[in-house]
Order: C-alpha cells, then structure tokens, then sequence
C-alpha cells in the first residue's frame, strides 16, 4: 500500500513538473524577441522557482514513506539557486518560505523523530546553499550588467564627443563627411539627387564684439534649435564650427533646397533672438549645392561648390540665397 502510493505520488509529481516545464518552455520562447516581453519573463521566472521549489519540497515529502534521503530538494535548491536570476530579498523570502513548507510537509511522512530531526537539519543546509548560490549568481550578474552599462555609457559620450558639437549637440563636420559618403553609395544605387545647403550669420562677428562671446553661443543655439525644428525627419543638420551650418537635404533636386532655403532664411530673419533681456533680429546668407554625379568626388568637394554659392550670397549683399 505504501509502495502504491509513493509510485503514484512520484509519478504524479514529476508528471506536473514536466507539463509547468513543457508551458514554460512555449511561453518563453514566444516572448523571447518581443521588446515588451521583459516585464512578464521577470515574472514568469518567479513563477518557475516557486512552483520548482513546490514540487521539490512534494517529491521529498512523498519519497519520506520509502527513504530518509532529501537528495531531490538539495537538487531542486542548487538548480533555483544556479539557474535563475533572482534579486537577494526575493530570493530570501522564496527560500524561507520553502523551508517552512518542507519543515512542517515532512513530519506528514516521517515517523522517526530522529529521522525527522536530522532530515529538517539538513534542510537547512540544502536551503542554505540554493540562497547563497542565488546570492553568488545575482552578484556576478548584477556586477557584468553594471560594467556593461559603464562601458556602453562611455561608447556614448566618446561617439558623442567625437560627432557631435557640444555647443549645439547638433552633429559636427566629421559626422557629415561620414554621411556624405554613405548617401554616394545610396546614389550610385538609386540613382537620386541630393542637395549641401550651408548658411552661414551675417555680421556675427559684430554680435560677439557687442554682446559678448556667451551671447554669440546663446544665438548659435536658439538658431541650431530653429533649424532641427524646421527641417524634414530625412535631413541632417550639422555644424562645421563658428556660425557655419550645413544642411543634408537626400532625395532633393537643386530648386527644391533653393526653396527650402529661402523659407529658412525668411524664418531666420523674422524669429527674435534674446540674450537675457536684449531681443535681437538677425539675418543669414545661404549657399547651395547639388551633389549630382559623386563617382570622382568627396565631400569636401561638394562643400566647396555650396561654399562658393554662400561666398557669392555675401558679396552680393548677404541675407539671400544663392545656387551652385
């Protein structure tokens, strides 16, 4: 009688485990390339100790009736421990739990005080080892992902750093030549036209002598942000240093970033620009150009011929546009 129901209690549980393991196993792997899915595999995971840790502590209490042996819930403990990825107060409170259960679960199967005695002491040392293992795995880990994130943070500000003008955090002449040559190879293959459109500040030397140099950054800034909010999610805008900027237009033949410059330096001109409590109105000149055949050529290249476009916008006047 004894035999019959440790068996089917022994099968029983195993049976249980496997079909939670079979679940777990599917969900999982339908959740694993979701972006959402970080929140509910944290959980799921929770969910997989406890009920590994619940069928551990049945099989031992079950095996009580044939032998005194706890192996299967030393193995169930270093398997939660080694396995899954558990937070330390978490983790405490799911192996706490468990050997209350297992305490008060075997005295159901054990008859032996002795045996009963020895059995829940040694529970407490395979409870011991699945924490601290739990303990050693959440450190190791937590220790790699923060490394990983300093790492990752200082990728970030060195490419920033190197990309990137601090002033305006608007990308800097390194980036756009990196970009230029990326749109040469998306021309080559489609076949499209692109257009460079730099502006430069009229007189802005005459800002920095009256207001002062933190004034002139003040103004660099107002119009950087001016420029990032006029221009299409497809274009870049850059800074090449001073009160030079430049503008990738793909996709945009000659007369469309002809147009396109002349509404920003209409903007430009009406927009009112403040340092402190002093509102100034200021005006730009602008030079175009099209990329067209790239075969031969680089990006410097192409700056030169809107360069020149914005050098004849200043001799003619300034505060206009001028094509290459």
């Amino acid at each position: 009688m004894i035999l019959k129901t440790w068996s089917q209690g022994i099968i029983a549980s195993h049976f249980v485990l496997l079909i939670f393991m079979i679940g777990f196993f599917f969900i999982t792997h339908k959740l694993k390339n979701r972006i959402d899915s970080n929140t509910t595999m944290f959980v799921l995971q929770y969910i997989a100790v406890v009920v590994i840790m619940a069928t551990g502590i049945a099989i031992v209490t079950i095996d009580q009736l044939v032998t005194a042996n706890i192996t299967p819930f030393l193995l169930i403990c270093i398997i939660s421990g080694t396995v899954f990825l558990i937070r330390p107060l978490i983790s405490l409170t799911i192996f706490s739990t468990s050997y209350v259960a297992y305490y008060h679960l075997i005295a159901l199967t054990i008859t032996n005080e002795q045996v009963l005695l020895s059995n829940r002491v040694n529970g407490i040392t395979a409870i011991g080892i699945g924490f601290l293992l739990s303990i050693i795995l959440w450190r190791y880990n937590y220790t790699n992902i923060t490394q990983k994130w300093i790492i990752e943070s200082q990728q970030k500000q060195l490419e920033q750093m190197a990309y990137y003008d601090p002033l305006t955090d608007l990308p800097n002449r390194r980036f756009f030549d990196k970009l230029i040559k990326q749109e040469c190879s998306s021309m080559q293959r489609q076949g499209h036209e692109s257009v460079i459109l730099i502006l430069d500040i009229d007189n802005f030397k005459i800002i920095n002598d009256t207001y002062g140099h933190p004034a002139g950054d003040n103004i660099l800034r107002q119009l950087a942000d001016l420029l990032k909010n006029n221009v299409r999610k497809s274009d870049t805008v850059s800074r090449f240093g001073g009160e030079e900027f430049v503008i990738f237009m793909p996709k945009t033949s000659l007369e469309e970033g002809y147009y396109f410059a002349e509404e920003l330096r209409n903007l430009i001109m009406e927009k009112r620009f403040t340092i402190g409590s002093v509102t100034l109105r200021i005006t730009s000149s602008f030079g175009v150009s099209l990329l067209g055949d790239i075969k031969n050529q680089s990006s410097q290249d192409y700056y030169s011929l809107a360069d020149k476009a914005l050098y004849l916008a200043k001799r003619c006047g300034k505060n206009r546009v001028e094509k290459a």
